[in-house]
């Protein structure tokens, strides 16, 4: 019998978080501890619950003031907007981050075009 986990790298078909669409934290309703609970520093925000759906089908919205940067996010359900949040800060995380990776790659490329010395050609060299 072969369970299915990530522990031991099973090939069962599993169905992911994302899939499901459900979280895997417990919502609380409050949305300081709820996107705090994934990480996130939450300053303010601004949530409104619609009576019907807007044009876009959204039934909840809001203005989200994360670490300084302004979002708005409109969703069909409270647990929805939260996850919307977090994947949308992830994305931001990973755009961060890789603009910091490039501009650690100019500040090197343009270090050694002034210090040409440290070029290093055909280095097979062992250590033992």
């Amino acid at each position: 019998m072969e369970f299915c986990n990530t522990r031991n790298n099973s090939t069962c078909e599993t169905t992911s978080i994302h899939e499901t669409g459900t979280s895997l934290i417990a919502l609380t309703g409050n949305p300081y501890t709820d996107l705090a609970a994934y990480g996130i520093d939450l300053h303010g925000c601004t949530i409104r619950y619609l009576r019907s759906a807007n044009q876009s089908g959204n039934t909840v919205t809001g203005r989200f003031n994360i670490s300084g940067r302004e979002e708005t996010a409109g969703a069909t359900s409270y647990e929805t907007l939260i996850l919307f949040l977090v994947e949308k800060n992830r994305e931001h995380r990973r755009y961060v981050a890789e603009c910091h990776q490039r501009k650690r790659e100019r500040n090197y490329a343009s270090w050694l075009s002034r210090h040409p010395e440290f070029t290093f050609y055909n280095c097979n060299v062992t250590f033992m």
